[in-house]
């Protein structure tokens, strides 16, 4: 695990890479020996929400040929008015990717 901090919020201490369970679920942590506390780091925590089935609409990416593909759940695409043949144009942002869609009807070709 790569070390994200190197010492304890509460009490200053040197934290140490250490392994944890929390509801059946081994989580990679950095933990404080001074004050017991345990720090995870955003991707950890995702990891335990998916692995909980506390995350929804969490989808795992699969393959289609030489393609890269991940399935959108049918409440999304209703609420947005997805249809097959409409566009995705996809924007880095910071905290990750954002997805608009643009009707096909709306692209002239």
């Amino acid at each position: 695990m790569k070390r994200f901090m190197q010492t304890c919020y509460k009490c200053n201490c040197d934290v140490k890479p250490s392994k944890v369970k929390r509801e059946g679920i081994e989580l990679n942590c950095m933990h404080c020996p001074e004050c017991n506390e345990d720090y995870f780091t955003s991707s950890e925590l995702i990891k335990f929400d998916i692995l909980t089935g506390k995350r929804k609409n969490i989808r795992k990416f699969g393959t289609l040929g030489d393609s890269t593909i991940m399935r959108i759940p049918t409440h999304i695409l209703k609420a947005y008015k997805i249809k097959p043949g409409d566009y995705g144009v996809f924007e880095e942002k910071s905290e990750g990717i954002l997805i608009k869609t643009v009707p096909a009807k709306e692209v002239k070709a």
